[in-house]
């Protein structure tokens, strides 16, 4: 079973596999709303590892928003080092219908192919490989990391779920989300 540990800017919980998501901005303004709830119930849906912020982006003190990100991003480097993640969901929130997906080229052609044909199943999905992450230091662009013969060590991927998405049909990317997770995680499984 999943454990939960509450810290006062971010929520991690630890869980199995080598799948973590994430969800930078769970309290943010209305693009990000319900996107720390989704990843909650697929992290312990599909029982991976997750870290789900908790500070608002329009937050008016600065320090605060800055010392906020910096231990979302301890947690994610924890998670990466300690526990061997391979890879990394990022889930956003937009106000737009459908699903965007960004690679920010921190991902193989076979992850984002199976990550799209997934999602596409129950929504109008569009890949952009240039995507790059909204702000510095992104998870999307912090995250890109390759091996001496030019593989991702860990492959990092930003999904972005309409307003409609998140809250009209919300089990459904919950859903998708933990089958996502577990057939990446199925890969890394010896045979």
């Amino acid at each position: 079973m999943p454990v939960k540990i509450i810290h006062p800017d971010h929520v991690e919980i630890v869980g199995l596999g080598r799948v973590l998501l994430t969800a930078p901005h769970a309290t943010s303004a209305d693009a990000d709303l319900h996107t720390g709830q989704i990843v909650e119930e697929a992290a312990l849906t599909s029982r991976s590892f997750a870290v789900i912020g908790k500070v608002d982006k329009e937050f008016l003190d600065w320090n605060r928003i800055q010392s906020a990100q910096s231990e979302f991003r301890k947690g994610i480097e924890g998670f990466v080092s300690e526990d061997g993640i391979r890879y990394i969901l990022d889930i956003h929130g937009k106000k737009e219908p459908g699903v965007d997906i960004g690679t920010g080229q921190t991902c193989s052609e076979p992850t984002t192919e199976l990550v799209r044909s997934r999602l596409a199943k129950d929504f109008t999905v569009k890949v952009n490989s240039e995507h790059k992450g909204d702000e510095p230091g992104s998870v999307i662009t912090s995250n890109n990391r390759t091996d001496a013969k030019g593989n991702f060590a860990v492959e990092t991927i930003q999904i972005r779920f309409g307003h409609e998405e998140r809250q009209l049909l919300r089990e459904k990317v919950i859903m998708d989300i933990s089958e996502i997770a577990d057939i990446l995680n199925a890969r890394l499984e010896p045979s």
